[in-house]
């Protein structure tokens, strides 16, 4: 397999030769974390397509299960960063499937809560041990101590960036 971060060593190269007063390096780093996410994207996308999941319809359903099971849309979307239209696009293909369903909200008339079945729960709880097991498949290049240090390291830089 070629080297993924090749390219991104030869792109900051070509800037260093060209223009050596710019330093690449910013976008080295963010090359290196667009293109972790770009690999990481596509072995979660492999992994829950073998439970006829989408990423989107796995994290409703993984909100649910983490949730107690039953949310109005409006948590939900809030939950996952969704528009309302996004939200209720999700769970229309996953009431029909069969996973979830709205019911009444007894706290608010005009509500609904989105409660899984079942069918949804015994789902998620399947395809979150391969989700998992997937996660740490990728993170196998790193020692423990990198993996906490790479964690602590992003939080800080998600920080940074939400402040800024």
């Amino acid at each position: 397999m070629k080297d993924p971060d090749l390219g991104i060593r030869e792109m900051a190269d070509q800037w260093a030769a060209r223009r050596p007063g710019v330093d690449a390096r910013p976008m080295a780093l963010f090359g290196r974390l667009s293109r972790a996410d770009t690999l990481a994207n596509a072995a979660m996308t492999a992994t829950l397509r073998v439970h006829g999941l989408n990423r989107g319809e796995f994290d409703v359903l993984a909100t649910l299960y983490r949730s107690g099971e039953e949310l109005s849309a409006g948590a939900l979307a809030s939950s996952l960063l969704l528009s309302p239209a996004a939200t209720t696009n999700r769970v229309d293909r996953l009431e029909a499937a069969g996973l979830l369903v709205r019911v009444p909200d007894p706290a608010d008339g005009r509500g609904v809560l989105l409660r899984l079945l079942d069918r949804g729960r015994r789902l998620v709880e399947e395809a979150v041990e391969d989700h998992v097991r997937g996660l740490q498949t990728l993170l196998d290049g790193l020692s423990e101590e990198e993996r906490e240090q790479l964690s602590r390291l992003l939080a800080r830089l998600l920080r940074s960036m939400a402040a800024g």
